[in-house]
C-alpha cells in the first residue's frame, strides 16, 4: 500500500520549494553587505579625512583620520578592510595596519574574526571604557593590487575610498590621493548613484562631500591612458575560474543525489499481494492494523478505537447537534482489551461502569483527546513490535536529510543575510541535492521502519480487507443485504483506514441505506440522519475539541566602461563603535 498522504506530499513540497528558492536566491542575488548594519549605532563621525598614495604597480597606502564623537560606555571603534576584489576572482588586497593612535598615542588594537573576504581592526581596550567626548583616531595601513585592466585598454583605479560599510554617520568627509601618473578622466558617485566631484590637478585626486548616512559609499573610478602603467593584473572576470567551481559542484551534487537514492532504495519493502479479504486479519485490533499497513498511525485511531470497543459493548455514543458523549456501559474487568484501548479509556476518565466523556469543542475535552491520542499510539507502537523493526538505513537516512537541510539553509542564510559572500556552491550542492531527494522519506515515519515476516503476513491482510471495505472490486461477491451486520462489525476498521466513506457507499451502491449501528444514539435533529453524517459529525466533535486545546498551548557590474554605482570599487570596507 502507499505510504505517502495528500498532506504528506504537500509538506514533502513546500519544504523542497523552501529549499529550491533559498538556493536560486544564492544563485541570482547578491550577497548582503559584508558590514551589516547596527541599528543601535549612537556614536558619529565629525570629520573624515584620508591620504592615499598610489603607486604604478598598483600598491596603495592610505593614512585615514577619523574624528569620532563618542556617546557613554564606549572602548573605542573598529576598522573594517574589505580584502576581496569585486570583480577579479583571483585577486585580493591584503591589507597590512602600520599604527593606530587615538589623539596622538598609540591605542591597543585586536584583529578579531569577521566575513569572508574582510579583516576586523577592534581598536581600542576591553577592559577601559572613554568617557564621553570627541576623539581622533589615526590608522596608516596599506595594500596591493588597486589598480586593474579596463575593457578598453586603459587602465583604472576603481576604489570605496569611503567603504560602504560604516556604520556610525559621518558629518564631513575629505579625501586626497596622490596618483602615479596623470589621469584622463576621474568619476565619483557618492551613495548608490548620485554623482560627486573628483577634481584633478596634475596626479593629485581631491574630493570633499558629506554628511553622508551610514552605509554610504564613496567610489571614484580613474582612468589611466593605455601603456602608462605597467599592466596590472587581469584576474580571472571570465567563465574560466568559476568552470571549476562549476565541475566540483556538480559532481558534489551528483554524489549526494547518488547517496540519497541509495537510502531510499534501501528503505522501500516490495508490497506483498492484496488479495480482497472479507475479514480483517484474526488478533489485531483497528489501529494496530493501520499502523503495520501505513507504518505510520491512522489519524482517526482515537475514534476507531472508541467504534471498536462500543461493538464488542463496552461503550455507547450518544450524539445530537453539538456534542458527543461517550458512556461506558460494559465492565471493563469483563470484556478483553488491548493494553492500548485500557490506556486510552484512563486517559479519557473512563474507569468505572457508568462513567462518561463529553466531546464538546472545549480545551478541557480537547486535552482528554490530546492525552488519549498518545496513549493509543503508544500502546499501538508495544504491540507492532512483532511486525514491525527498527530500519537502520531509514533513520540514518532522515537524520543526514534534516541535518542537510538545516544545513543548506544555514548557508543561504549565511550569503544573503550573514555576511558570508562566498556561496560555498560545492558544499551548499551537496546538501542541497541530499536534502531535496531525501526530503521525501523524511516526513514518512515509514522509513523508519521494516515490516517482519509477521508483519508482511498482516500488511498482506490488511491490505485486501481494505480493498474490500473501499472498493467494488469484487462487488459480484458482495450482496449487502445479506449482510447488513457486516456494516457496524467493520466500521472501526473503515474508520481508522479512512475508508469509513466507501464503506458506506458500498451498501448505498445496491439501493440499501446504511444499517442501524446499535451501540450510537442520534438525538439530533436532522429527521434523515445516516452513519456516514453519524461519523462527520463524530469526527468533527473530536477534531473540534483537539484544535480547542491546541490553541490553548498555543554584487557589482564587471562592465570597464559606462555607469558605476556606489559600493561597486575594490577596498571600502568600515567599522562602528564598541
Amino acid at each position: 500500500m502507499k505510504r505517502s498522504s495528500g498532506k504528506h506530499k504537500v509538506r514533502v513540497w513546500v519544504f523542497r520549494t523552501v529549499l529550491l528558492l533559498g538556493m536560486l536566491a544564492v544563485l541570482f542575488a547578491k550577497p548582503s553587505s559584508p558590514t551589516a548594519g547596527n541599528a543601535s549605532e549612537t556614536a558619529t563621525i565629525t570629520n573624515y579625512e584620508a591620504s592615499m598614495v598610489l603607486s604604478k604597480n598598483g600598491d596603495l597606502s592610505t593614512e585615514e583620520v577619523i574624528t569620532t564623537d563618542l556617546p557613554p560606555n564606549k572602548h573605542g571603534i573598529f576598522r573594517i578592510f574589505d580584502t576581496a576584489d569585486p570583480r577579479r576572482d583571483n585577486v585580493e588586497h591584503p591589507v597590512t595596519i602600520d599604527s593606530i593612535s587615538r589623539d596622538g598615542l598609540p591605542e591597543p588594537y585586536t584583529i578579531i574574526g569577521g566575513a569572508t573576504g574582510t579583516k576586523t581592526a577592534r581598536i581600542g581596550d576591553a577592559d577601559v571604557i572613554l568617557d564621553p567626548s570627541e576623539y581622533t583616531y589615526q590608522i596608516k595601513s596599506s595594500t596591493t593590487g588597486a589598480l586593474e585592466p579596463g575593457k578598453k585598454g586603459e587602465t583604472l583605479w576603481w576604489w570605496d575610498v569611503v567603504g560602504q560599510g560604516w556604520q556610525m554617520p559621518m558629518q564631513a568627509v575629505s579625501i586626497s590621493a596622490e596618483l602615479p601618473t596623470k589621469p584622463d578622466k576621474a568619476e565619483c558617485v557618492q551613495g548608490k548613484d548620485t554623482p560627486c566631484t573628483a577634481s584633478i590637478e596634475g596626479t593629485s585626486l581631491r574630493i570633499q562631500t558629506g554628511p553622508l548616512e551610514p552605509f554610504t559609499a564613496v567610489t571614484v573610478r580613474v582612468s589611466f591612458p593605455s601603456n602608462a602603467l605597467p599592466a596590472p593584473a587581469a584576474g580571472s572576470n571570465d567563465a574560466s575560474p568559476v568552470a571549476p567551481i562549476i565541475l566540483l559542484s556538480l559532481l558534489t551534487g551528483l554524489l549526494a543525489a547518488g547517496l540519497a537514492f541509495s537510502f531510499i532504495y534501501r528503505t522501500r519493502e516490495t508490497e506483498p499481494g492484496f488479495p480482497v479479504l472479507f475479514e480483517p486479519p484474526e488478533g489485531i485490533f483497528p489501529a494496530l492494523g493501520v499502523r503495520i499497513l501505513n507504518e505510520k498511525h491512522s489519524y482517526e485511531a482515537v475514534q476507531a478505537t472508541l467504534f471498536d470497543l462500543a461493538a464488542r459493548g463496552l461503550l455507547e455514543l450518544t450524539g445530537d447537534d453539538d456534542t458527543w458523549i461517550v458512556t461506558l456501559i460494559g465492565d471493563p474487568a469483563m470484556i478483553p482489551q488491548w493494553p492500548a484501548e485500557t490506556a486510552m479509556l484512563l486517559a479519557l476518565g473512563l474507569k468505572s461502569q457508568g462513567d462518561s466523556f463529553d466531546t464538546s469543542k472545549a480545551e478541557t475535552a480537547g486535552k482528554l483527546i490530546f492525552e488519549a491520542r498518545k496513549a493509543v499510539q503508544s500502546g499501538v507502537d508495544t504491540a507492532a513490535k512483532p511486525y514491525l523493526t527498527p530500519s537502520r538505513p531509514g533513520r540514518i537516512g532522515s537524520y543526514l536529510g534534516w541535518m542537510a537541510f538545516f544545513g543548506s539553509l544555514y548557508l543561504i542564510g549565511r550569503y544573503l543575510f550573514g555576511n558570508d559572500q562566498s556561496a560555498h556552491w560545492p558544499l551548499l550542492s551537496a546538501l542541497g541535492v541530499f536534502a531535496f531527494i531525501a526530503l521525501g522519506m523524511m516526513f514518512d515515519a515509514g522509513v523508519r521502519t521494516k515490516r517482519t515476516e509477521a508483519g508482511r503476513d498482516v500488511w498482506s491482510r490488511v491490505g485486501g480487507f481494505d480493498r474490500f471495505l473501499s472498493t467494488d472490486s469484487s462487488e459480484s461477491r458482495f450482496e449487502a443485504a445479506e449482510h447488513l451486520d457486516w456494516y457496524p462489525r467493520y466500521l472501526p476498521w473503515a474508520v481508522a483506514l479512512g475508508s469509513a466513506d466507501a464503506w458506506a457507499q458500498r451498501y448505498q451502491a445496491q439501493g440499501l441505506e446504511t444499517p442501524a449501528v446499535p451501540w450510537v444514539m442520534w438525538a439530533g435533529t436532522s429527521p434523515n440522519f445516516s452513519m456516514t453524517n453519524m461519523n462527520a459529525s463524530f469526527n468533527s466533535a473530536i477534531a473540534g475539541a483537539s484544535a480547542a486545546y491546541a490553541a490553548s498551548q498555543s554584487s557589482s557590474s564587471s562592465d570597464g566602461g559606462g555607469g558605476f554605482s556606489g559600493g561597486s570599487g575594490g577596498g571600502g570596507g568600515g567599522g562602528g563603535s564598541w
